[in-house]
């Protein structure tokens, strides 16, 4: 028989057991609709924690140095220490970036309204941090308006600051209209002007938690000519995980030459890869357990409908049709409602996915409006997978029966 008449007599079975086609399609349907979802909801929170992990930590690759300096007068570590350790950094090709909290400063808004960083009572009302351009290059910084710190913000004389959307929310205003507003920054009693040129996501810059105070951020640079201290410096560095146990050691022999006693390296990677891998396992052990479960009453209609067509078998084989023809027109007939069944679970899936998920991460689990919730297509194609599986699964039990008819019997039937 030839691939055109198994497809038109698989059609017409199918047109003929319209009931019975329509309870197995709709029991596909709910398993790869199922399917889809646990895969997306699997993709998307893989993918959010890896953009948190990102943003509050650093991409693969970040550690966060501190070096233990013996000599700290009131003013801090001295500049000269820090270049010096710079220099040791920019030597050996590690990218890095000063990430250090400051002491104490104040913030006055529009002539008035003073914010200090450290109030003698109760939280303070920002945090401030001393931080520069290259941090770009080390973890994923939420720009919501404006932009990130560029090179020539270290030599300008009016110090350009960033901001956490919490900070504009205190002071009054939106992030766009916060760009370029200008307000009175002191350390002491000593008030100079300083710019907003952005604004970053989240209430402490995507930097903390919730219920945290905002964030400042100003070039490093600008820290040093101000004269801020801070008694633990810290650099944010990045190389190649692989490297990380050598790099930890070539910059524990350097540390003498910066009047560090030593350096303590914290690596902020690793965990994420061991949760992403334990979660695609429970993911994979779900879906076989449904895939096994909801192709049970779809074996159980094929083999029904099998025991009730004893006839028109017979009358194939009596006109010429061979036991490999009755095989392949049944498999053919489960394969094509399957896999309308699949699409049909795929688009319910990606209707559910698509709203309820966006909507419990942003609303219900606080995440913010920049991490990426988009359905993601390898569930739909996983979902199409396990339909045509589901398919040749199905249909193989009930084709070997229709292969094994008897022509003698299923006449006499």
């Amino acid at each position: 028989m030839p691939i055109r008449g198994m497809f038109l007599s698989a059609l017409a079975e199918i047109w003929v057991g319209k009931i019975r086609v329509l309870l197995s399609g709709f029991c596909v349907a709910c398993l790869v609709a199922t399917v889809t979802v646990v895969a997306a909801v699997g993709g998307v929170t893989q993918q959010v924690a890896r953009e948190l992990f990102e943003q509050q930590m650093g991409r693969p690759g970040t550690m966060m140095l501190y070096p233990g300096f013996r000599d700290m007068g009131p003013a801090g570590v001295p500049v000269e220490s820090l270049r010096e350790m710079q220099k040791s950094l920019r030597r050996f090709g590690i990218v890095h970036s000063p990430y250090v909290d400051l002491g104490e400063a104040q913030i006055r808004v529009g002539g008035r309204k003073v914010l200090k960083s450290q109030p003698r009572n109760g939280m303070p009302d920002f945090f401030l941090t001393g931080t520069d351009y290259r941090l770009l290059e080390i973890q994923d910084v939420p720009v919501v308006a404006g932009r990130w710190f560029n090179a020539a913000d270290d030599t300008r004389l009016e110090p350009s600051i960033v901001v956490s959307r919490g900070f504009v929310r205190r002071i009054g205003m939106s992030p766009g209209t916060a760009i370029g507003t200008r307000m009175e920054f002191a350390v002491g009693d000593v008030w100079q002007k300083i710019r907003i040129v952005g604004v970053v996501e989240g209430e402490d810059g995507g930097m903390g938690g919730g219920g945290m105070p905002p964030r400042i951020f100003l070039p490093a640079e600008s820290v040093l000519r101000m004269g801020l201290s801070s008694m633990q410096p810290s650099f944010k560095v990045r190389v190649a995980p692989e490297h990380s146990a050598a790099t930890a050691a070539r910059l524990k022999k350097e540390a003498p030459k910066w009047g560090a006693e030593g350096v303590h390296l914290e690596k902020n990677f690793g965990n994420f890869v061991v949760i992403g891998d334990k979660l695609k396992l429970l993911l994979l052990g779900v879906m076989a357990a449904m895939l096994m479960l909801g192709s049970l009453p779809v074996v159980v209609l094929g083999i029904f409908a099998v025991r009730q067509r004893r006839s028109e078998f017979g009358v194939h084989r009596c006109f010429g049709a061979t036991g490999p023809d009755l095989f392949l027109t049944v498999l053919l007939e489960g394969l094509i409602v399957c896999f309308g069944a699949g699409l049909a679970g795929v688009l319910a899936g990606y209707l559910v996915q698509g709203k309820a998920l966006h909507l419990l991460m942003t609303r219900y689990f606080g995440v913010q409006q920049g991490i990426d919730t988009s359905f993601p297509w390898e569930a739909a194609l996983l979902g199409l997978g396990v339909a045509v599986c589901v398919g040749v699964f199905t249909g193989l039990i009930p084709a070997w029966r229709a292969m094994q008819r008897s022509v003698i019997r299923a006449i006499r039937a």
